[in-house]
């Protein structure tokens, strides 16, 4: 299991909600998660899901 998929599913956050929050699309993200690495304008996109699950952490462990 990928890392990105273990963090997203221990926040209870589906790849629907994730790719709404990202601008990512759901295949982008399974393709992500299955291992492919991501390029270009999806890198910079994959940038904002990271702050994004980074925040949703900080917030939850307050």
């Amino acid at each position: 299991m990928s890392e990105l998929k273990k963090i997203r599913e221990t926040k209870n956050i589906t790849q629907e909600e994730l790719a709404e929050k990202s601008g990512i699309s759901v295949r982008t993200i399974q393709r992500i998660e299955a291992g492919t690495i991501p390029k270009g304008y999806t890198l910079k996109l994959w940038q904002k899901v990271l702050m994004f699950l980074k925040k949703i952490y900080w917030l939850q462990r307050r």
